[in-house]
């Protein structure tokens, strides 16, 4: 009975394992892409970060037992990353409005 638990353990834990493996490589390949979005490297920073929050949540999800909370910590992180995201946008607005001054 243990030993079957294990067993299953251990296979799930070599399945993330691939799975992040091939997300590093999709990030790898993902410079060698041109994803021209008005000639900036936005797209391609875009893909980037996107495969990035993806490996962090299947790591935050799996090997920190995130599956096992309860619905209240999702809000909780929810609440922060709302309000961090307002705090980064806090000063990209006041720059937007001395942009036009110079």
């Amino acid at each position: 009975m243990v030993s079957d638990n294990i067993s299953k353990q251990v296979i799930k834990y070599w399945k993330i394992f691939a799975l992040l493996l091939f997300c590093t490589v999709l990030t790898v390949l993902a410079v060698y892409v041109d994803f021209d979005v008005e000639g900036s490297i936005a797209g391609g920073i875009f893909v980037g970060l996107t495969i990035a929050v993806f490996k962090g949540y299947l790591v935050a999800y799996n090997f920190m037992h995130l599956n096992d909370e309860k619905p209240m910590i999702y809000w909780i992180i929810l609440v922060t990353l709302v309000f961090f995201l307002i705090l980064l946008f806090i000063p990209v607005m006041w720059e937007s409005t001395l942009v036009g001054k110079y």
